[in-house]
């Protein structure tokens, strides 16, 4: 999992696209910010819709909280895409919240 500018500088430095990437890993996912993600799985895309977060507070740790979703739902047994889907959620809850940590994520799961 990266976010964009990651993930360009992932190609950047290896030469490969992000589809070539995916087909040397299970999955590759893009984060894009307000725009969703990107899941790659074998050289095909899927993009996850964003969440509209309630407020633009603080990113700051947003990052975290939508990592913290994918294992949780790795960890599950998830699908990546459904992973992304959580993930997206949790983090447009986070962004609305002061701080690294000041959120909850009841009703999210």
């Amino acid at each position: 999992t990266v976010n964009d500018y990651e993930g360009k500088m992932l190609s950047d430095r290896t030469g490969l696209s992000l589809a070539d990437l995916s087909r040397h890993v299970e999955g590759l996912i893009v984060t894009l910010g307000g725009e969703g993600c990107d899941v790659w799985i074998n050289g095909e895309a899927t993009r996850v819709a964003p969440v509209k977060a309630d407020a633009v507070v603080d990113p700051t740790g947003c990052g975290d909280a939508w990592r913290g979703a994918l294992l949780y739902g790795l960890e599950k047994g998830w699908s990546l895409v459904d992973c992304a889907h959580l993930g997206n959620r949790v983090g447009a809850r986070k962004i609305a919240s002061r701080g690294p940590q000041n959120y909850s994520v009841d009703g999210l799961i």
